[in-house]
């Protein structure tokens, strides 16, 4: 009795069970879902079509349409089945639209469908669990997809191709306060427009917790991937971003992206560019063949490691307008062109040299650190200082960098000896915010800025050779510039060829002595500030004069202006200075434009005469006609006529051609036969041909006594 009733238990178990699967089995053929609505299954779309009810929808063929598919409720597949909708361009349609106007939907599917020729193709709006599979948006007016203010959307094997605007310039992909969007094994090609900066690839804003994982995004006419303020988490990974004519991927204003494991190539701008980002992580990627590999500003707490950099023409850029943006995680694993990316923070006493071989050097909250016998190229700078001290350079050479060295943020006591820029971008020298230096022996020569100081105190320069400083006139390529500086002195030093001047100052307490103003475009110097003092400087053969100056107070002693085109010094205004022991040798030898301005022109004034040295200046011309060539001479050798240059500006003590006065200044006529002439240059050759080159001066200005220099005379004096 026992064995029958179990064995009626068992059969009646089995029924029960065959009855539970056959009602599954029913729901899931059916589309059931659980609620008040009906469920409907592979149903056929025509047009106009709202999907407001839940189940499996389909297309059965390609049509040409202008009206959208509106999905206005959860639960629903869309499945194209490989047909093509195609619209008419007209604006504002779009293909698909996922939205409904009071709540958030969920969980619906849009697969193998090709949207063509819409405003934009799809768009997913206030919605959550959403996904798009093997799906081909392409040629729409604005852009392919569209994604806002939505959760938990994945896109995948979807391409989304040639999406763009004659005006506004379009995207691929637009997501914007959305959280969770993951983008796969998709492409995103040939979207935005070229000139069109805010157009291209993937557009991000204030979204969190976006992922783009093995995809390609190319050929981009703008960005390939940019995400802006409030974009916070962002992960790129194993993807190809490759040939867009923006940057590869361009983050602003954003916290903890990753970017790893990709590969960023010929990009026209940066592989990676990110301006005022939070912790981002930028591990194992090659970036190569770019205008930048990376570029970073205002931006802190980076780790970057394992990545290598090549082929750009800059490789890494890092700008900060804070020490903090120096704070980062950069490891000893990253290369440029095969050559490490030397990061050094808080360390001390350390040397550098070229067995460690870097291709770019920064330095932050350091002393005590030496580098030597290095060339550095191709990089935001070849050396960063930054709030460091007791730091000594020598023997280095910055090529084709942007800036070859940059000091700033309370740098101190940096000693730099025979250091070589050439053909960098921006200027082979920039010391900001920098205090007591010394720059000796320092080359330059190619770029728009030789040297720029910047709110800089307490510099010695000597021994300064910048030639062939060229670069857009309004930028006033000079072979030094000074701003808002204070206590220095530059001596010994020549500046030649600059398109702009040989320098240019608005800073106070500035001290030339024994420089050479060869040649220049514009001016010898331009001084805009003071006090300064001048002493045995030469302005010769400069385009329009020799020196402009601005200033009070100031002292111009025993100088040379000759064969300036226009003038030799024009004074813009000015009060209290002395001008004295200069000899002015142009065809316009001075011009005073404030009719107020009063200054001494001789060391001893009309109604405080010194008979011991009451010198003024020579006032003569290249043809030896001038007032000082040709004016009666008294016992001292003085012109017994002043020289009156305007109202309250005379030279009551001009010198005549019979004064004999030690030259300080360096001129052209070598064997002091009182002409320049080619018998100068035979003599400078001679010497340089015995090797007697001691007392020679290099006229072309490459820190090197040779026959260029003889080239260089030459050229200086058939000018005359």
């Amino acid at each position: 009795m026992d064995i029958i009733q179990n064995t009626y238990i068992l059969k009646s178990v089995s029924k029960i069970k065959i009855s539970i699967i056959f009602t599954i089995f029913i729901v899931y053929i059916s589309g059931f879902c659980f609620g008040d609505d009906t469920s409907y299954q592979n149903i056929l779309i025509t047009y106009p079509e709202t999907l407001e009810k839940p189940g499996v929808y389909y297309l059965n063929e390609s049509v040409f349409v202008n009206e959208s598919i509106h999905i206005t409720h959860s639960d629903i597949i869309l499945d194209g089945r490989g047909n093509i909708i195609t619209g008419n361009m007209s604006p504002g349609s779009i293909g698909v639209i996922i939205q409904h106007p009071e709540m958030m939907i969920h969980n619906i599917t849009i697969r193998n469908i090709i949207l063509k020729d819409f405003d934009t193709g799809v768009v997913i709006d206030a919605s959550n669990e959403i996904n798009l599979e093997e799906s081909d948006l392409i040629s729409h007016m604005r852009t392919g997809l569209r994604i806002d203010a939505s959760e938990n959307v994945q896109i995948t094997s979807c391409t989304i191709q040639n999406n763009r605007n004659e005006i506004t310039g379009g995207y691929g992909i637009q997501i914007s306060d959305s959280n969770k969007v993951k983008i796969n094994n998709s492409q995103v090609t040939g979207n935005g427009k070229t000139g069109k900066s805010n157009s291209g690839g993937i557009y991000i804003i204030n979204s969190s917790e976006t992922s783009i994982i093995s995809s390609q995004i190319s050929t981009n006419p703008g960005f390939g991937i940019r995400a802006d303020n409030g974009t916070d988490h962002l992960t790129i990974s194993d993807c190809d971003i490759s040939a867009n004519s923006g940057d590869g991927i361009l983050i602003q204003s954003g916290s903890s992206p990753e970017i790893q494991k990709s590969i960023l190539d010929k990009n026209k701008e940066s592989g990676i560019e990110l301006i005022k980002v939070v912790q981002p992580v930028i591990t194992g990627n090659v970036i190569t063949s770019g205008t930048m590999g990376i570029s970073l500003s205002d931006s802190e707490g980076m780790t970057l490691t394992g990545n290598t950099i090549k082929n750009n023409r800059i490789g890494f850029d890092i700008s900060a307008s804070d020490i903090r943006y120096y704070n980062h995680h950069i490891s000893n694993t990253n290369t440029i062109d095969s050559r490490l990316l030397l990061y050094l923070k808080d360390v001390r006493d350390r040397k550098i040299g070229p067995s460690m071989n870097p291709s770019m050097v920064i330095i932050v909250n350091s002393s005590d650190v030496g580098l030597f016998d290095l060339v550095l190229s191709k990089n935001c700078a070849g050396i960063i200082l930054a709030n460091s001290s007791n730091l000594t350079l020598s023997d280095i050479s910055f090529i084709e960098n942007g800036i070859g060295l940059r000091s700033e943020f309370g740098t101190t006591n940096l000693i730099c000896n025979n250091l070589h820029a050439e053909r960098n971008l921006v200027s082979g020298f920039y010391i900001s915010n920098t205090h007591n230096f010394t720059l000796s022996s320092i080359y330059g020569q190619e770029s728009p800025s030789g040297i720029y100081l910047h709110n800089a105190t307490g510099g010695v320069l000597k021994n300064i050779y910048m030639t062939r400083i060229s670069g857009i006139k309004s930028r006033m390529p000079s072979g030094i510039t000074l701003s808002g500086c204070d206590n220095i002195t530059v001596s010994r030093s020549q500046f030649s060829e600059c398109s702009y001047a040989g320098l240019v100052s608005d800073s106070y307490n500035l001290n030339l002595i024994e420089n050479r103003f060869l040649s220049n475009t514009y001016a010898g110097s331009v001084l805009l500030s003071g006090p300064v003092e001048l002493y045995d400087n030469s302005f010769i053969n400069n385009e329009d004069t020799g020196l402009i100056m601005r200033a009070n107070q100031s002292t111009i002693l025993r100088n040379t202006f000759t064969n300036n085109t226009n003038r030799g010094l024009l004074l813009v205004s000015g009060n209290e200075n002395l001008f004295a022991y200069n000899i002015f040798k142009n065809y316009k030898n001075c011009l005073i434009q404030d009719k107020n301005s009063i200054n001494t022109w001789n060391t001893s004034n009309k109604d405080n005469f010194d008979t011991t040295n009451p010198a003024g200046n020579y006032w003569g011309d290249p043809e030896g006609e001038g007032f000082s060539d040709v004016c009666t001479t008294d016992a001292n050798g003085f012109c017994t006529d002043p020289y009156i240059i305007q109202l309250q500006n005379t030279d009551y003590h001009p010198l005549s051609s019979q004064y004999t006065m030690e030259s300080y200044t360096l001129n052209t006529d070598l064997n002091q036969n009182g002409r320049e002439d080619l018998q100068d240059v035979v003599l400078y050759m001679n010497k340089v041909s015995s090797g007697d080159t001691s007392s020679l001066y290099d006229f072309s200005g490459d820190g090197k006594i040779n026959l260029n220099d003889v080239v260089s005379l030459f050229h200086i004096i058939i000018k005359k």
